[in-house]
């Protein structure tokens, strides 16, 4: 009997995830080429996708085009997870910015105790890559939630690279979202300064620019070891975030700043 695709798929993932899980792919390193999985199970290139990214919205490897995939972490947990929306509303949103304002905020602020140097090297080079990709909104994507990730591998603590693993798919929506929504700001105003050449206006860094900003003061706050400065930055980024898609945010402090 012929197996399907998605059974295909199935074998696949089961078997990579259990690779993960049993070391034989550590994390930090990156798993064989499609290529070279394809070759070995047999099976096409679309197969491996299809079971790298079921990889991925597990939290186990991060994907990135023309780099393959690195593992991230070697556990699932399939008991903890939240309900995925197939349209993100304004609600659904709004309860995910207000999880990631607690969880973040403390994050950082045990980041800002026990990153090494090597995580605090990382993170600059998930932030520079990040700037290299600001209006290419896929990409760029991947590094930002790349550096909330790395936030949570700089805690030390599995717990929190785990729950931030687990909710991985969720809180890519709201980044998703939010860069989205950055962009079309900065075309809309690009687009009203060009029909009215003669109206001068203040000079304002572009809106993805100050995003990128806020990300550099968190990690700043990081290389200072200051963890009280470091919850306060990475609050005020989620919270300023927030306020960019226009929800609700009287439910975070506005006790944050930078």
């Amino acid at each position: 009997m012929q197996m399907t695709t998605s059974t295909l798929t199935d074998r696949v993932a089961q078997a990579l995830m259990q690779r993960i899980a049993d070391g034989e792919y550590p994390v930090g390193t990156k798993l064989p080429s499609g290529k070279l999985l394809a070759a070995e199970f047999s099976v096409s290139a679309a197969v491996i996708r299809e079971a790298t990214e079921r990889l991925r919205t597990k939290g186990l490897v991060r994907t990135r085009q023309g780099a393959g995939c690195m593992v991230l972490s070697r556990d699932v947990n399939e008991g903890f997870q939240l309900p995925v929306p197939e349209m993100v509303d304004r609600d659904a949103l709004r309860h995910i910015y207000e999880l990631r304002f607690e969880i973040e905020g403390a994050a950082a602020a045990l980041a800002a105790v026990r990153a090494t140097t090597e995580d605090l090297r990382n993170m600059q080079h998930i932030l520079r890559s990040l700037e290299k990709s600001l209006h290419q909104p896929e990409e760029a994507l991947e590094w930002d939630v790349g550096f909330h990730r790395a936030i949570a591998e700089a805690t030390h603590n599995p717990h929190y690279r785990d729950l931030l693993a687990y909710l991985a798919r969720q809180w890519r929506q709201s980044v998703h979202a939010a860069r989205v929504h950055t962009l079309k700001t900065e075309q809309a105003l690009q687009t009203q300064q060009a029909s009215h050449p003669d109206k001068r206006e203040p000079a304002h860094s572009p809106l993805s620019r100050q995003v990128h900003a806020e990300h550099e003061q968190v990690l700043e706050a990081m290389r200072q070891r200051d963890p009280e400065l470091a919850r306060s930055r990475a609050q005020t980024h989620l919270r300023k975030a927030s306020e960019r898609l226009g929800l609700d945010t009287s439910a975070l402090s506005r006790k944050t700043g930078s």
